[in-house]
């Protein structure tokens, strides 16, 4: 377990480094833009691989009962969540953005609360509440910081990631063996 942690320890510093103007504002005047994207990239990248490679030795020991609703409900709120994550991370100019301003972030807290709830084993208690606990704290800073999506929206855009969400949240549910080791489960 001391491997994934270590591994969502790495991650979570990277991300929230990010979302925190002044902790991010202080690392880029230090190393300049390029070399903070890359080590951002290089950080999260690297947690996300140390969680992968030892996933499957951490203890799956039960910590609550999984929720019904939440594992049938997964496969809609995984989609919006998708959606979402796709309208805010690729900047698409629609709707979800300049009424959500932050899309992704909160797509991440939909996946990340859905998965907790539809678990309860111990790493995954410990991933996604990781995940949930970072999501919540960057829309907490970007209230903070009024950072809100200042664009003209078209609906086109919404399309686009509504379009792209579905075709990746069915990719993702399919390959979910594949990617992950465990099926999804694909309502009752």
């Amino acid at each position: 377990m001391t491997l994934i942690l270590t591994g969502i320890a790495l991650f979570m510093i990277a991300h929230v480094a990010s979302v925190f103007p002044p902790i991010r504002s202080r690392i880029v005047s230090r190393i300049g833009v390029n070399a903070w994207r890359g080590t951002h990239s290089l950080l999260s990248l690297a947690g996300l691989v140390i969680v992968g490679m030892n996933w499957s030795h951490a203890p799956t020991t039960a910590i609550f009962a999984p929720s019904p609703l939440a594992i049938q409900l997964a496969p809609y709120t995984n989609t919006l969540a998708l959606i979402l994550f796709v309208a805010g991370g690729f900047n698409f100019p629609g709707y979800l953005r300049a009424r959500l301003h932050h899309p992704m972030v909160i797509g991440v807290l939909v996946w990340s609360v859905t998965h907790l709830l539809a678990n309860g084993g111990m790493r995954q208690t410990v991933l996604f509440d990781s995940f949930a606990a970072y999501a919540g704290f960057a829309l907490l800073v970007a209230v903070a910081f009024r950072k809100r999506a200042t664009l003209t929206p078209h609906f086109a855009a919404d399309i686009k990631a509504g379009v792209i969400g579905v075709i990746a949240s069915a990719a993702v549910m399919h390959g979910h063996v594949w990617l992950f080791g465990v099926p999804a489960v694909l309502g009752n």
